[in-house]
């Protein structure tokens, strides 16, 4: 009876452009949830954990067309506003430790009973880990943690950030290989109270009941999903079947790890592939900065 009264907090956890939205929204659905912290990232992301780790002066890896890390002074001023925001009353907090872990549990019981946090920022960055492996000890009598990590294919996963950032996929391939080999050290260290639960997007496409209705049996919720969502098939899902960059061994064989099959992984060397890259680098990326900074973005 006791753990039924604690708060129930679900991290998700990935690279970019590997489903987290999708997994968010269907969870949110299932566990009926209603309200969420206002917060100035996109798609209801805080980045609470990785903007904690500047704060509290802990080193972290420079992310791809990321902000992150942030500049300590304005990880404080962020995490501050972002608090000051969403609780009901101005509490104060007496160093930059109360203001990350116990400032994170008073936003734990304003939207609680469950919450889910999803930036997919935090899995990149080990010290922001570490510290939500702190927060999960400090407050394992109020809280019950679970930690959900989603990938997808990553030619899928580079084909989207090349398309919307034009972003070097040979750095992206380190990015990638260190966020999920983040994930495989982060799943056998901490606590053994909390729960680690992966899955793939293709297999939330796929049965998006089933992958929801096994994280609610976690968190010991019944699902209340209303209908599955439709799931637009992407730009890159469109273009991978002539998906023309060769895959590290190391991307391969840590993505066969994850369930992916060889033929799923294998790049088409194509003339079609080589003017989409002339296309993205060239003309729509220079396109689309042009445009933002015209629209003042």
């Amino acid at each position: 009876m006791e753990s039924s009264k604690k708060i129930d907090v679900v991290y998700i956890l990935s690279e970019k452009s590997s489903g987290s939205s999708f997994l968010f929204r269907s969870l949110n659905d299932a566990l009926g949830i209603t309200s969420y912290p206002t917060t100035k990232h996109f798609e209801s992301e805080t980045l609470f954990w990785t903007k904690a780790a500047s704060l509290l002066n802990k080193p972290q890896l420079s992310m791809l067309e990321s902000a992150v890390p942030y500049d300590k002074d304005i990880a404080r001023k962020e995490l501050t506003e972002f608090l000051a925001s969403n609780l009901p009353t101005n509490i104060t907090f007496n160093t930059d430790e109360e203001l990350v872990f116990n400032g994170w549990f008073e936003l734990l019981k304003e939207f609680g009973p469950i919450f889910i946090e999803k930036s997919p920022h935090h899995l990149l960055q080990w010290n922001a880990l570490a510290l939500m492996l702190e927060f999960e000890k400090r407050f394992s009598d109020k809280v019950n943690c679970h930690y959900v990590c989603i990938a997808r294919n990553p030619k899928d996963v580079f084909l989207s950030q090349f398309r919307r950032w034009n972003i070097n996929i040979a750095h992206l391939e380190n990015q990638w290989l260190t966020t999920y080999m983040n994930w495989e050290r982060f799943r056998d260290e901490g606590s053994t109270r909390s729960s680690k639960i992966f899955t793939r997007y293709e297999e939330l496409v796929a049965d998006r009941q089933s992958v929801v209705e096994k994280i609610c049996k976690v968190v010991g919720v019944t699902p209340k999903l209303k209908g599955e969502e439709k799931v637009r098939k992407s730009k890159s899902s469109k273009q991978s079947e002539s998906f023309g960059y060769a895959l590290s061994s190391s991307v391969i064989n840590l993505a066969k790890s994850m369930g992916y099959s060889h033929s799923e992984l294998q790049h088409t060397q194509s003339f079609k592939w080589t003017l989409y890259e002339i296309y993205i680098r060239y003309l729509y990326s220079p396109a689309k900065s042009l445009y933002r900074i015209v629209k003042g973005v």
